[in-house]
């Protein structure tokens, strides 16, 4: 019961109601191939507040390495410099939830199970490990293709699938509920990339006594919403097998 409240709170600040298209635009694939990712592509995107829409920087993405199906990306953000993990799926190995608390991930967090396509669905169970205090969460992904939409974002204006991820991050605490999270992004075909990104997240303060079933009487905490839209993408083509 509270999981569903929870995950209704956010769908609705997300304004996620109308159906998608299922069928693909004129030209596009019906089911879209991994993509093939090279060392020296890079791309950036603006970062901003979903609640307050103001500016948080700009992310800036370059594979720095390909080695077997691990996929090294170096991100910069403002004066920090970080490095993710991917398999050759754009799936997590190793990288940042909605609150920016880094993870690896075993199994690969399934993001992007390709090949993708309208109405495609899933579900995954995945080992979280922070590797500052070795702390364990179980972690489970719901994830849906929900179908085409044509987003437009400062690089321009794309068909994309849209793919929306409900997730449990199975952190529980003394006074806490786990976090639970709505992941969308919206590939597109052409760039062999995602164009856009939103993810929100909120748990449910326990400390006043309500338990699980009694969430109504527990206080909502909504942590970040954080949107990210694709700026450039001026080297690579990694959506598009050669």
């Amino acid at each position: 019961m509270m999981r569903t409240l929870a995950l209704w709170t956010l769908l609705v600040l997300a304004g996620c109601a109308t159906p998608l298209p299922q069928h693909p635009p004129g030209g596009a694939p019906a089911r879209v191939a991994a993509p093939d990712i090279r060392v020296g592509d890079d791309w950036a995107y603006a970062f901003h507040d979903g609640y307050t829409k103001l500016p948080k920087g700009t992310l800036v993405y370059r594979v720095s390495a390909v080695l077997d199906d691990t996929v090294s990306v170096e991100v910069t953000h403002g004066e920090r410099l970080t490095t993710e993990r991917y398999t050759r799926e754009w799936n997590w190995l190793e990288r940042p939830m909605t609150n920016l608390q880094n993870f690896r991930y075993s199994p690969a967090y399934a993001a992007l199970p390709f090949p993708l396509e309208a109405g495609k669905s899933w579900r995954a169970y995945v080992q979280a490990t922070d590797p500052a205090t070795g702390r364990v969460n179980r972690v489970r992904i719901d994830g849906k293709v929900l179908g085409w939409e044509r987003v437009k974002v400062p690089a321009g204006e794309f068909d994309a699938l849209k793919i929306r991820r409900l997730v449990y991050a199975g952190n529980f605490g003394h006074f806490r509920s786990e976090e639970q999270i709505v992941e969308f992004d919206w590939y597109a075909p052409e760039l062999g990339r995602v164009v856009r990104q939103e993810s929100s997240s909120l748990y449910y303060d326990t400390s006043r006594g309500c338990g699980k079933d009694d969430p109504p009487n527990c206080q909502v905490v909504r942590n970040d919403w954080n949107v990210a839209e694709l700026i450039n993408h001026p080297h690579g083509t990694s959506g598009k097998k050669p």
